[in-house]
């Protein structure tokens, strides 16, 4: 039976090929394809491992019956390898092309929207990769009168292209490598319209430095991305929050490995919008279509490069966008961190408002109010809280850094390096002391306290432990010592302190428990890993001495909507664990929550993603190599998807944005992540942040 279809094959071959020369310039043809107006009854395809005569059918909207009829197929078993004749219901025409260096029968599929397989079936080609430069090869031609249109209320005297103007137009000029073909789908149009707008005949060609009139992209719903390396069209379709089959669409891939690093591909920008596929059915009109999807025949055609509204494929799949109001959840916090600046505090609070949050964040550094025993400093945070009360924004402070007199009779005085660290007082009864002067002063201004910061790292958290006596080193300190105190035993009798403490001169303030620092290394002394503090805090009791459970996501390049863990696009490291994916740090939390039994909201202290762009105070060092990979508009991007994709998560209460002025402090860690950069500039996240749904209208 193989002989026979090979013959059938080449018989067919023989007839199509006879009549090569004779042209049509009516169709679509990329460069170096002439048309030929001989239509061929059937397609060939070369049966692929792991095919069977169902999926085949269903393929190529044909029926089991009508494969086997053809082929003369008495069962059901094909082979490998094997030629199909594949009956069409209408002609289709064919072309001759000659293939050009770098070719494969793969870009080659793709760019006549057909499969390896049928193409290696029409040119009787057993191996995929036995074509050379300068042999001519069938393939289907394409042409838009062989698909079915439906006219739709149009005068006949409609022309498919209005006539170029500013308005709908632009000019392109022609770089190396470009062709008609990768311009279509560049400027969301076809290579015929392309044709038409600038009078190029169908054997015409288009020369580098040339000018072409190109149809306008409407920028406020489209925007072009420049493939990265590694990427792939899910990952593009991930970071922008939409389906691969919409972006697929977009820009008329007939396969979703169709990009290439360095390419431009169209993305879409809408807000509050999610596009979806219709399939044009008979009696469809884009006027109905704009209704039932509540948006404009204008923007449908925008989407989709139709020019004349009158005109419609039957079967095809077009882009329409589809409204999905994001519901804010009632009582859900938008939240910003502000450091302390007493002398911009109403420039700061007035940024706040035009935000549209409804919560600031302020740190405060305890070793910089209670200085000396009893001694306070409180001019610079009176300011702040002042001016964000009036501004009508609720106030949550992070209280952290025992001040050195509360750690004299530390054994850390043995060596000064842990002095420069955050480290909680020896005892914690100045703790209590300290924070009922600062509740009793702020009591009904201020809403909520976060008790520490990261207490799972050596940086916040230095009680040093010395078993034996100490020699002096070289540098005038004695040595590193045996072991440091950090773990959940520690911090949470420091945590119950400080909820009593509250609670009794402020019972409506909320305590927070602190925020981890989400990293994935245990060794009980640098760093404890957020996975066993978090387990271990909630066994030695923190939910019943606290009111919400804080939460850190700061430290990733991974766009919010990816999953862990496959290689972010662009992203070399630091994308290997759970704690660099938005979504999976925050189910980790919900079910580590459930599992204790604990019923506690979370609340994400402290979320951003640093970026290099703009003006920074210093260059990353060793260990933060992460934050070179994203840009000013990535940042800008993912912190607008993360408040979308919180929406959703009921666990999560409220998300603090880190930061609005860590540049103008002289943070240099936090000036990565600042809304304003340093040389004062606002980064495109403040716009982004500014324009998500909130229950507080932005100024």
């Amino acid at each position: 039976m193989r002989r026979r279809i090979f013959l059938v094959v080449s018989i067919l071959l023989l007839a199509i090929s006879s009549s090569l020369y004779a042209q049509d310039d009516g169709g679509e043809k990329p460069a170096g394809s002439s048309g030929s107006e001989m239509p061929a009854a059937y397609d060939t395809y070369i049966i692929q491992g792991g095919d069977t005569l169902d999926v085949i059918a269903r393929r190529f909207n044909t029926t089991v019956e009508d494969l086997k009829a053809a082929n003369a197929i008495f069962g059901n078993q094909i082979i490998a390898g094997q030629v199909l004749l594949i009956p069409r219901g209408e002609a289709r025409p064919v072309a001759a092309y000659e293939i050009q260096p770098g070719d494969t029968l793969f870009s080659i599929s793709k760019r006549f929207d057909t499969s390896i397989g049928i193409l290696q079936g029409m040119n009787e080609l057993g191996d995929s990769s036995a074509i050379v430069a300068g042999q001519t090869i069938l393939v289907p031609a394409l042409a838009e009168s062989s698909q079915e249109v439906e006219r739709v209320e149009a005068d006949d005297s409609a022309s498919l292209v209005p006539s170029p103007d500013d308005s709908m137009t632009t000019v392109h000029v022609v770089q190396r490598g470009d062709t008609l073909y990768d311009l279509s789908r560049l400027y969301n149009t076809t290579v015929d319209r392309l044709r038409r707008l600038n009078n190029l005949g169908g054997g015409s060609s288009i020369t580098i430095g040339s000018s072409l009139v190109v149809p306008k992209i409407d920028e406020t719903i489209l925007e072009r991305y420049i493939v990265q390396a590694g990427d792939s069209l899910y990952s593009i379709a991930q970071r922008y929050d939409v389906e691969w089959p919409v972006l697929q669409a977009l820009n008329r891939m007939a396969d979703a490995r169709d990009i290439r690093e360095g390419q431009a591909i169209l993305v879409p920008i809408l807000e509050g919008v999610s596009l979806v596929l219709h399939v044009i059915k008979r009696g469809d009109t884009l006027e109905e279509l704009a209704e039932q999807y509540e948006t404009s025949v204008a923007r449908i055609q925008a989407l989709n490069g139709i020019a004349d509204p009158s005109l419609i494929v039957l079967g095809k799949a077009i882009l329409v966008p589809a409204a999905t109001e994001i519901q804010v959840r009632a009582g859900f916090g938008f939240g910003i961190q502000a450091f302390i600046d007493g002398a911009r505090a109403s420039e700061l609070a007035a940024r706040a408002t035009k935000l549209g949050v409804d919560w600031v964040k302020i740190d405060v550094p305890w070793a910089e109010i209670e200085t000396a025993p009893m001694v306070y400093s409180y001019a610079a945070l009176d300011s702040m809280v002042a001016t964000m009360e009036l501004a009508g924004l609720k106030i949550l402070l992070n209280v952290y850094d025992a001040p050195a007199w509360s750690r004299k009779t530390y054994t850390e005085t043995l060596n000064s390096q842990f002095l420069e660290y955050a480290g909680p007082p020896e005892n914690y009864d100045d703790f209590a002391s300290f924070l009922a002067n600062l509740v009793i002063r702020y009591a009904g201004l201020v809403d909520a306290y976060e008790i520490w910061k990261s207490p799972n790292l050596l940086k916040f958290w230095t009680v040093p432990v010395y078993t034996r006596a100490q020699e002096m080193t070289a540098d005038g300190d004695y040595g590193i010592p045996d072991q440091i105190q950090i773990g959940a035993r520690y911090y949470v009798p420091l945590l119950k302190i400080a909820y009593e403490t509250i609670k009794a001169h402020d019972e409506a303030a909320l305590v927070v428990a602190a925020g981890l620092a989400p990293v994935g290394f245990n060794d009980g002394y640098n760093s404890i890993d957020t996975g066993t503090f978090l387990k271990n805090m909630l066994l030695e009791g923190a939910a019943d001495v606290s009111d919400a459970i804080g939460a850190i996501f700061s430290a990733s390049a991974a766009p919010p909507s990816l999953r862990c863990c496959d290689k972010p696009p662009g992203v070399d490291t630091h994308y290997e664990s759970f704690l660099q994916y938005f979504v999976d740090l925050l189910a980790f939390y919900d079910e580590t929550l459930m599992e204790q039994g604990v019923e506690l909201p979370v609340i994400v202290t402290q979320l951003g993603w640093g970026t290099t762009d703009g003006a920074n105070l210093a260059v990353p060092s060793t260990g933060f190599e992460w934050l070179h990979y994203t840009n000013e508009d990535e940042q800008a991007l993912y912190v607008a998807q993360a408040y979308r994709i919180a929406q959703r998560l009921e666990n999560v209460a409220a998300m603090f944005l880190y930061n609005l002025n860590g540049c103008a402090v002289g943070d240099e860690e936090a000036c990565f992540f600042s809304l304003e950069d340093a040389d004062g500039q606002m980064r495109p996240v403040f716009s982004a942040y500014q324009s998500v749904p909130k229950t507080r209208e932005a100024a």
